[in-house]
């Protein structure tokens, strides 16, 4: 069994993949904070709710060639552009980045980042001192 087939792995490593995509976007936004008619996006956050009922679920075994496998959930992360209404700040050219916003958004994106971090890490401590390998970092 491989360590990254256990659900608090996974679901570290599946908060890590979205926080790395959403620097992204933020990181896009940015970079587009003079363009005309460009609109800030931002990805829609992860429910927790919906990621722990996806690990609950068991998977089916495939015990025969005719047996289907069934269909398993996409990992998507769907990028939402922020409407008209909801930008208080627009520039003449119809920009509607605020910087502020991108840059309050990219320090949240660190610290999540850094958390999802820590917890994977710790995670991969504990294994290491049940093992004998060594203690936590």
């Amino acid at each position: 069994m491989s360590i990254t087939n256990l659900t608090l792995m996974n679901m570290a490593q599946h908060k890590l993949n979205w926080l790395s995509e959403r620097q992204s976007v933020l990181a896009q936004n940015i970079a587009n904070a003079d363009s005309p008619s460009y609109r800030s996006q931002d990805l829609t956050p992860i429910n927790f709710k919906r990621e722990v009922e996806q690990v609950i679920k068991l998977p089916v075994a495939v015990t025969e060639g005719s047996h289907m496998t069934g269909t398993t959930p996409r990992n998507d992360f769907r990028i939402d552009k922020t409407s008209y209404k909801d930008v208080y700040e627009a520039s003449p050219n119809g920009n509607g980045v605020v910087l502020e916003e991108q840059m309050i958004a990219v320090q949240d994106t660190k610290l999540q980042y850094d958390l999802a971090l820590n917890l994977y890490n710790k995670q991969i401590g504990m294994f290491r001192t049940a093992l004998g390998g060594g203690g936590a970092r």
